[in-house]
């Protein structure tokens, strides 16, 4: 059974590029409503975070810094894994000199993590 938030982190690069930034929005929006859903979480507002980051100068920024965060600390922790690591001032630093796509592979790399562990983990509870 394959996660549907489980993507690859090369396409999203690759996608990104070629579509001139059209997918690296998709890709925003997406990964926010997966957050929101994985954390039950109402107060996160896809659309609302996808307006500023396009209208709002440096809010994208801000977007790294904020999911990053959670993405490292609260999302790891729910499923279980033991994470010391919390990227979230490199991918703000990233996103600050131009190599947004880096951040967004990072993050996506980190999501995939997590999702497979939340998969594997599922699998092995229903075996049981």
């Amino acid at each position: 059974m394959k996660n549907e938030n489980i993507k690859s982190v090369p396409m999203l690069v690759i996608l990104s590029v070629v579509t001139c930034g059209i997918y690296y929005l998709y890709w925003l929006y997406k990964t926010t409503d997966s957050i929101k859903n994985f954390m039950n979480n109402a107060e996160i507002n896809p659309t609302l975070e996808l307006i500023l980051c396009l209208f709002i100068p440096f809010y994208q920024l801000y977007w790294f810094y904020k999911y990053s965060r959670i993405i490292y600390k609260d999302m790891t922790s729910k499923v279980g894994i033991d994470n010391t690591e919390d990227a979230s001032v490199l991918l703000l630093v990233l996103s600050f000199v131009g190599l947004g796509i880096v951040s967004a592979a990072i993050i996506q790399d980190k999501l995939n993590s997590i999702y497979s562990k939340m998969g594997t983990d599922n699998i092995t509870s229903q075996a049981n």
